[in-house]
């Protein structure tokens, strides 16, 4: 058997925030037989983008809904030594600066609870410096940090 694993991502502009974009992704893992013909190997791959690239363009679709409430609000995290690689800190946005906070996309919600199972770590843990009790009250800045600080984690225990 052959294993074929492919990833697709693509960044989206984010409205009404300058230098600002949304990453929305997808994987998939598929096996062919090495006896497959060439032809038939093709194929497969090339339905593995199809469906990718579909998915992908949902996450993107579905973004589009309004944020909660209570994600504006929310503080980043202090900083703190022996705080766990996921726990970041970083500035939110300033109040009277013009931007607002953009709640986390779904993919980062999905992702963030993604990479906490599979590294075994209570999602609630990774919550509790950010003050919010759910995955899509993080801002999407905050997502993204602690969805880069979750694959350090997960390199390092490689």
């Amino acid at each position: 058997m052959i294993k074929v694993s492919a990833n697709l991502s693509k960044k989206v502009p984010m409205p009404g925030v300058e230098y600002s974009s949304q990453q929305f992704g997808a994987s998939l893992e598929i096996e062919v037989s090495d006896a497959d013909k060439p032809e038939s190997i093709k194929a497969r791959i090339q339905e593995l983008y199809r469906l990718l690239t579909q998915t992908v363009d949902e996450q993107i679709a579905g973004a589009s809904k309004p944020a909660p409430a209570s994600a504006a609000s929310q503080p980043e995290p202090a900083a703190a030594s022996t705080t766990p690689r996921w726990k970041q800190t970083g500035n939110a946005a300033k109040p009277g600066n013009g931007h607002q906070p953009v709640p986390a996309t779904a993919a980062q919600c999905k992702a963030i609870e993604a990479i906490c199972s599979k590294l075994n770590v209570a999602t609630a843990d990774v919550l509790a410096d950010y003050k919010v009790n759910a995955v899509n009250a993080l801002t999407v800045k905050q997502a993204s940090k602690v969805i880069d600080a979750l694959k350090k984690e997960q390199a390092n225990r490689r």
